[in-house]
C-alpha cells in the first residue's frame, strides 16, 4: 500500500501497462533500499571457486509467502551462510539455507537488497538478491479534514474511510476519526521517532498536546474492540460465524504506513506503540503480534491474556469475537482468544520474543487487577511475568499500590522514573535495526507475588485489590511496590555486531547506599549479523569472567549470571 504519491493514482487499469508501471515504481522506491553497500554480486578467494547461487530478483505480493533456497557450490568442509539486509519480518533458516518472507499489507512498493556471504575454511563468496514487494493490497487513503499549527507541531485531524480489508463487509465504507501530530523540524536528514498512541475506554477524542520532537499517531477504537478486530459477519448477523480478522489493528497499521510514506522525517526504525488500559492491551497485541514494525512497547494497566478479562468485559468482547470456548478463527486460522494470549505469543512467535516491553501495573487496580500479570494463563500454564523471564524477553516492569488511575498513596506518581527513556536516551536506546540485551532473573528484581496475603477477599472483578487511596491495604502478596530490570543499562553507541563478533557494554545504575551489584542472565536480541545456528558453541567474556554457551533451538544465546557493576563492562561473544 503506497500513500502520498500522485503517480499511484495514475496507474492504468490495463494489466500489462499496470505491471510495467509498477515495476518502475519498485525500482525507484527509496526507503526499502539498503543503506549499506557491498562488492560486486560475486566475490571469491581461494584456490577453488566457492559459489553462491541465488536468483538476482524475486518479486512477491503483499500477504503472500516467498521462499528462496540458496545453493552453495565448491565448498570445502563446514560452510556458513550469513544474510544481511533482510526486510522486516523475513526469516533466514541457515540450516536449511532458506529465506522466508511474507510481507504484510503495508510493506508493498519497496525493494530490498539482501546480501549473502558464504564462508568455508579457505574461501569467502558474496552475492546479492533484490526482493521487490508488489503493492497489491490498497485500502482507502485517509483524508485530512483540518490542519492546526501548535508550537512547532502540525496537528492533523483525519477521517479514515474503510473497505473490506479495514472493515467487515457489512460495515465497509464508514469512516473513523484519527489525529496525527507532525513535528515541523523533522526531515529526511533529521528524522524523528514515531509514537502510535492507543486510547483507553472513554478517552477519545485526545487532548491537544505539543510534541515537537516526535510524530504521534492517535487512531480511534469507538467499538471497543481492544484494538484488534471483530467477526466478519457483523453487523449482518448477531450469530457470529466465520473468521475474526484484525480489522482495527489493520486500520492502525494503515495510518502508520500513511505517515511513514507521507513524511520522510518519520523514522521507521524508531516506531513505538503505547497505551493505557484498553490501549495498553492493544499496545501489547500490536507490539508483539506485529513486532516487525515496532522498536518498543509501552503498556500501562494492560491485560495481556484475553481470556483473563473480568466477566463483564468477557461478555462485551464475546459479542465481537465469539465466546472463548468457541475459538472462532482469526484471519490466519488460530482461535482469536488464543491469538490474544500474550503468553502464547511470547512462547510461540520469534518476532514477539525479539520485542522490548515497558510495563506498569497497580496492585490496587480494580479494573485490570494484578492477576493479569502474575496469574497463570489457562492456555500456557504460565503467567505473563513468568513467561517474560522464561523466554528471556527484553523488559522493564514496575508495579506499586496504585489503582487504575490513582497513583500510589505512599510513593506518588512515577516514583520509579529517574529520567531514562529508551525511546530518546542518547546511550541506552532502542531501534528496530539495532541489537539490545534482554535481561532476566536479575538478583535485583522485586518479588511481585502470585496470590493473596489475607488482607482482602478474592473478587472476580478486582482480584485482591484494596482501596487505592489507602496505603498498605493491598490484598496481593509479594512486594507492595517493585521493579524488574529497571536499573540495568547497555551502551548502544559502542555496539559491535558482525558475522564473527558481538560486543555490547553493560552496567547497573548503583545509587547511594547500595552495596551489592546485580547478577543477571543476558540474552542479546535483534542481532543483525551475529546470528547463530541451533546448538552452536559461542565463547563469551565479560571483564575477567569467561566461558562458553550453546545456542538454543531458535539460535538465541543466553549468557548466565553476569555480575554487572557501576562501570561499563563489555560483553563479548565470538564463534568457537
Amino acid at each position: 500500500m503506497r500513500w502520498g504519491r500522485q503517480l499511484l493514482s495514475c496507474i492504468p487499469r490495463h494489466p500489462a501497462l499496470a505491471l510495467g508501471l509498477m515495476a518502475m515504481l519498485l525500482v525507484d522506491s527509496p526507503r526499502g533500499a539498503s543503506a549499506q553497500s557491498e562488492t560486486d554480486p560475486l566475490t571469491l578467494n581461494g584456490p577453488q571457486a566457492l559459489t553462491l547461487r541465488v536468483p538476482p530478483l524475486e518479486t512477491v505480493n503483499e500477504e503472500e509467502v516467498l521462499r528462496v533456497t540458496v545453493q552453495v557450490e565448491g565448498a570445502q568442509g563446514p560452510t556458513r551462510v550469513f544474510v544481511d539486509g533482510l526486510p522486516a519480518g523475513a526469516r533466514w533458516d541457515e540450516a536449511a539455507r532458506t529465506l522466508t518472507f511474507q510481507p504484510d499489507f503495508i510493506q508493498g512498493g519497496w525493494r530490498h537488497e539482501v546480501r549473502f556471504t558464504a564462508q568455508d575454511s579457505r574461501a569467502t563468496a558474496q552475492t546479492r538478491m533484490t526482493i521487490a514487494v508488489r503493492d497489491t493490497v490498497r485500502p482507502p487513503e485517509p483524508r485530512i479534514l483540518e490542519r492546526e499549527e501548535l508550537h512547532g507541531t502540525l496537528r492533523l485531524t483525519l477521517e479514515q474511510p474503510t473497505d473490506e480489508w479495514l472493515d467487515s463487509p457489512g460495515y465497509a465504507g464508514r469512516t473513523f476519526p484519527a489525529v496525527v501530530s507532525v513535528p515541523l523540524a523533522a526531515s529526511a536528514g533529521y528524522p524523528m521517532p514515531v509514537t502510535v498512541r492507543l486510547h483507553g475506554v472513554g478517552n477519545w477524542p485526545p487532548q491537544k498536546q505539543v510534541a515537537p520532537d516526535r510524530f504521534v499517531i492517535e487512531p480511534s477504537d469507538p467499538n471497543l474492540t481492544y484494538w484488534w478486530g471483530y467477526s466478519e459477519s457483523l453487523p449482518r448477523s448477531q450469530t457470529l460465524a466465520g473468521a475474526v480478522p484484525p480489522y482495527t489493528a489493520r486500520r492502525v497499521l494503515a495510518l502508520l504506513e500513511w505517515v511513514l510514506r507521507s513524511y520522510p522525517g518519520a523514522d521507521p526504525e524508531r516506531v513505538f506503540v503505547e497505551g493505557d488500559s484498553m490501549g495498553g492491551a492493544g499496545a501489547l497485541a500490536l507490539g508483539l503480534l506485529q513486532s516487525r514494525h515496532f522498536a518498543g512497547v509501552f503498556a500501562r494497566h494492560a491485560q495481556p491474556v484475553a481470556r483473563a478479562h473480568r466477566p463483564w468485559r468477557l461478555a462485551q468482547l464475546s459479542s465481537l469475537w465469539g465466546m472463548p470456548e468457541e475459538e472462532l478463527p482469526d484471519a490466519d486460522g488460530l482461535g482469536v482468544w488464543s491469538r490474544l494470549d500474550m503468553t502464547r505469543a511470547l512462547r510461540d512467535e520469534p518476532g514477539a520474543r525479539s520485542q522490548f516491553l515497558f510495563l506498569e501495573h497497580g496492585k490496587d487496580d480494580p479494573i485490570i487487577h494484578f492477576g493479569s500479570v502474575v496469574g497463570p494463563s489457562s492456555l500456557t500454564g504460565e503467567s505473563f511475568y513468568g513467561m517474560l523471564q522464561a523466554q528471556h524477553i527484553g523488559h522493564v516492569a514496575v508495579w506499586d499500590e496504585g489503582g487504575h488511575v490513582e497513583t500510589d498513596p505512599w510513593l506518588g506518581p512515577r516514583w520509579w522514573d529517574r529520567g531514562w527513556n529508551p525511546r530518546a536516551d542518547a546511550q541506552t536506546l532502542l531501534r528496530r535495526d539495532l541489537a539490545f540485551p534482554a535481561f532476566s532473573r536479575s538478583s535485583w528484581d522485586g518479588h511481585p507475588g502470585t496470590g493473596g496475603n489475607g488482607r482482602q477477599p478474592w473478587r472476580n472483578d478486582s482480584g485482591y485489590a484494596g482501596d487505592p487511596k489507602v496505603a498498605g491495604d493491598t490484598g496481593w502478596d509479594g512486594d507492595v511496590a517493585g521493579m524488574l530490570n529497571r536499573s540495568l543499562r547497555w551502551d548502544t553507541r559502542q555496539l559491535v555486531d558482525t558475522h564473527g563478533r558481538f560486543v555490547l557494554p553493560l552496567r547497573a545504575v548503583i545509587g547511594p547506599g547500595v552495596t551489592d551489584s546485580p547478577v543477571v542472565d543476558v540474552t542479546p536480541r535483534r542481532m543483525q549479523r551475529f546470528r547463530c545456528l541451533p546448538g552452536e558453541r559461542i565463547r563469551w567474556t565479560f571483564g575477567t569472567a569467561s566461558g562458553t554457551v550453546t545456542a538454543a533451538s531458535d539460535g538465541t544465546i543466553t549468557v548466565p549470571r553476569l555480575r554487572l557493576g557501576a562501570d561499563w563492562t563489555q560483553l563479548v561473544l565470538e564463534r568457537t
